[in-house]
């Protein structure tokens, strides 16, 4: 099967892999949230280079690298996809900082209400991360945890996501999806630059390893959409991947090796017939991943002694019905409102 093929609705179930990522990134923050001696994360027991949050963090950001690099060569309209990536990332992140702000906060907070109310940093909070400025500090909330005092602490990457899409935007609008020999240059660039140290692209920040490879992720799915026509998802080239990284896996890009290969089996995986079976009917994933790492914060707040697996569990199991009740309640919703505003901007074009 092309992946041109696979890119088509109906023939993959990528959804289930973004649910597996949101639980993944509950599972790793588990760690440093309710740390229990004699308890650690096996995907950083496995690999050594990345942990189970972290990589499914990549997970995220190639598969949004790839849909939505797709989508805007597919559609070719710049409006189009403004609009659709904010009413699908905005609606479900307003809904997740206001309830922390108004619901959680109060209630869990070990200042006064009185107090509470009064400090700026209550609406702060709100209005910061809504303009994607990452605030973690709401007045008196999560003070005396393992992991003090952040609400949220897996905000950070939507500025990330949110700049990767405007690269790519950018990227579209001044031609360079038009030749394939400038989607490989660029794409080379990004991945030799978290090598160099930042010294290609990323020149004004310093290195940052978990960040770092965000980019290249990303990228790889743009390049995989942006080659669809010639990629084929056979199991010959999935075992060729595996046998490269296991031949290469010490040298100093062997990450990339394993990432490129989980990425292809991903891929392969979702099309089995099986597989599409197991398609779910609705994407919690964005919602899960949002309201975990408070739901996690208020786990062990609670339930202080009860250690890290009842922790991923119990977070797990409320993360998915908020996740369920974000996109009944706001995101679906969201959505929508966006295709109908697509719809009304083409109405008064062609007017």
């Amino acid at each position: 099967m092309k992946l041109a093929e696979l890119l088509q609705k109906e023939n993959n179930n990528l959804d289930v892999f973004r649910l597996a990522a949101a639980c993944f990134v509950i599972y790793g923050h588990a760690y440093a949230i309710a740390p229990q001696p004699g308890h650690s994360d096996f995907v950083a027991r496995m690999l050594g280079h990345d942990y189970s949050g972290s990589l499914a963090v990549k997970v995220f950001f190639f598969l949004s690298g790839l849909v939505v690099t797709n989508s805007l060569l597919q559609k070719q309209r710049v409006v189009d996809f403004v609009i659709a990536r904010v009413f699908r990332i905005w609606p479900g992140l307003i809904f997740v900082v206001i309830l922390a702000s108004i619901l959680l906060g109060p209630l869990v907070t070990d200042s006064s209400l009185q107090d509470y109310w009064s400090r700026p940093q209550t609406y702060r909070y709100v209005w910061d991360n809504i303009q994607l400025k990452t605030t973690y500090y709401l007045p008196g909330v999560f003070l005396g945890l393992p992991h003090p005092s952040a609400v949220n602490g897996s905000l950070w990457t939507l500025p990330h996501e949110v700049g990767a899409y405007l690269t790519l935007l950018g990227m579209f609008m001044v031609g360079i999806f038009r030749s394939r020999m400038l989607v490989l240059a660029v794409f080379l660039i990004f991945l030799v630059d978290p090598l160099t140290g930042n010294k290609l692209l990323f020149t004004w920040r310093p290195v940052h390893l978990e960040l770092d490879l965000l980019a290249p992720c990303f990228a790889m799915g743009s390049v995989f959409a942006a080659f669809k026509e010639q990629l084929e998802l056979r199991a010959g080239t999935l075992i060729g991947w595996l046998l490269l990284y296991a031949l290469f896996r010490s040298s100093a890009y062997g990450f990339y090796l394993f990432y490129v290969t989980l990425f292809w089996f991903i891929l392969t995986l979702s099309a089995q017939p099986w597989m599409l079976k197991l398609k779910p009917k609705i994407d919690v994933s964005y919602g899960v991943y949002l309201w975990g790492f408070p739901v996690q914060q208020v786990i062990v707040m609670y339930f202080p002694d009860m250690g890290t697996r009842f922790n991923q569990l119990a977070s797990l199991a409320l993360a998915l019905g908020l996740g369920w009740l974000s996109w009944h309640v706001v995101e679906k919703h969201g959505i929508a409102m966006g295709q109908r505003l697509i719809g009304w901007v083409r109405t008064r074009a062609l007017a």
